[in-house]
């Protein structure tokens, strides 16, 4: 429908002017402004009739082509796919090389993500892990004489074989990966891109002894204090960690040697985690990434580990001083200080009121943060998967873990000491 408006101003007597109307046109009342001076303002709006629709033209029917099919490269290009490089530094592990990489090639990945390149660098090894793991579609690199250790294990591999890669995924050689833990390493790296790295949530693997169960429970409550942070941790496990190449360049950009990992420090993992908080990257833990590591299997073992972590980690903090970086690490440190001293002290007061033959008293108050630790520590050991009788009675009489409690404790006092004395640590 067509529609025409003429609008005409007064004459200078006051009467409105003469025009013509077209015929089929209706007419509107003139309006007047509300102010008496302003000029009479005359509204025609011309309504056209409607015009014949034209006859409609013989339908034709167009046959519907198929879409043509691209080629697989071209419909690859539409999406982008992200790769991720895996690097397995090895020292003597023929016993558990064929689990773990066994585990990397059944790893279930959507379409989005590719896995390039799987690398096994045999670091220093007298026994047959390389020959083990060449029986499989991997890479193989051999480091007989690596004074670096692991971190130049990690680098070497960097350097020959991942800097192409987005994403770089390292893992100890004793660690069994789950068939979707890299999908979900990397789908939470590509979905948030402020983190720099994600490490996988941990459980220990099949095993027996006392030394077995107490770490099995350690790392269950480990897990659940990450659940109670919102999966913010304080170093990207090197049992399973997944880097942004992005920031590894960014951190070996930074530091003289041009390799992301510290070949000085005693632990590289936790080392590389401040470089990328220093950087304004985030880590944390893959909330649905799990592996399985093994644990050291003796005391003595156990001992050294600790001894390596606590004297590492100390060390790392003193380089650096306070900074955003380390500053709530060092807080640990300084509350885990009070703890030890009021521990001692306890001590001290339950020896002198023995030998002095002070009686006691009991109040039933007392025994009310008691039963919430019992409490805490039988739900902990609930969520364990595979738990037993023996994990039930382990955890029920508390003394056995307040013993193991003290011994990791021990440790730490030993490597603070150490360190404040400059005493060298060995790897």
């Amino acid at each position: 429908m067509a529609s025409s408006q003429a609008v005409r101003t007064g004459r200078a007597d006051g009467s409105a002017p003469h025009v013509a109307v077209p015929i089929g046109t209706r007419h509107r009342p003139a309006r007047r402004s509300s102010d008496p001076d302003a000029p009479t303002i005359q509204l025609r709006t011309a309504i056209a009739a409607p015009a014949p629709a034209p006859a409609p033209a013989p339908a034709t029917r167009t046959p519907i082509k198929a879409p043509a099919k691209k080629p697989v490269e071209e419909r690859a290009a539409r999406t982008k796919t992200t790769t991720v490089a895996v690097l397995v530094p090895a020292h003597d592990e023929e016993e558990g090389i064929a689990a773990t990489v066994e585990g990397l090639l059944a790893q279930d990945v959507p379409e989005w993500l590719r896995i390039a390149e799987v690398v096994v660098v045999a670091n220093n090894c007298t026994d047959r892990t390389a020959e083990i793991a060449r029986r499989y579609p991997v890479t193989v690199l051999e480091m007989p004489h690596n004074p670096d250790k692991k971190a130049g294990a990690l680098n070497h591999g960097w350097r020959e074989t991942a800097r192409d890669a987005d994403l770089v995924l390292t893992m100890d050689a004793d660690t069994v990966l789950l068939p979707d833990t890299v999908a979900e390493m990397a789908g939470e790296l590509r979905a948030n891109a402020v983190l720099g790295a994600v490490c996988a949530r941990y459980w220990a693997s099949p095993g027996k002894g006392l030394v077995w169960r107490l770490q099995r429970l350690e790392y269950t409550r480990y897990d659940d204090l990450r659940d109670l942070r919102r999966w913010r941790v304080s170093v990207a496990s090197g049992a399973a960690a997944m880097y942004r190449n992005a920031a590894l360049e960014a951190v070996a950009a930074a530091r003289e040697a041009g390799e992301p990992w510290d070949g000085s420090s005693l632990i590289e993992d936790y080392a590389l985690t401040l470089e990328l908080k220093a950087r304004g990257y985030r880590v944390a833990a893959a909330r649905k990434a799990h592996v399985y590591t093994t644990p050291p299997g003796s005391f003595r073992e156990l001992w050294v580990q600790r001894l390596r972590w606590g004297r590492g980690g100390m060390d790392e903090c003193l380089k650096r001083g306070w900074s955003t970086a380390t500053r709530q690490d060092c807080l640990s440190y300084v509350l885990f200080g009070f703890s030890v001293f009021f521990r001692v002290l306890f001590l001290t007061m339950l020896t002198l009121m023995i030998v002095y033959a002070v009686p006691f008293r009991y109040a039933l108050i007392g025994l009310i943060p008691l039963g919430v630790m019992w409490l805490e520590r039988v739900t902990s050991m609930w969520r364990l998967p595979g738990r037993s009788a023996t994990d039930v009675a382990l955890v029920a009489v508390l003394v056995v873990e307040d013993f193991y409690g003290f011994f990791l404790e021990l440790c730490a006092v030993v490597a603070a000491w150490r360190c404040l004395n400059a005493r060298r640590q060995a790897w």
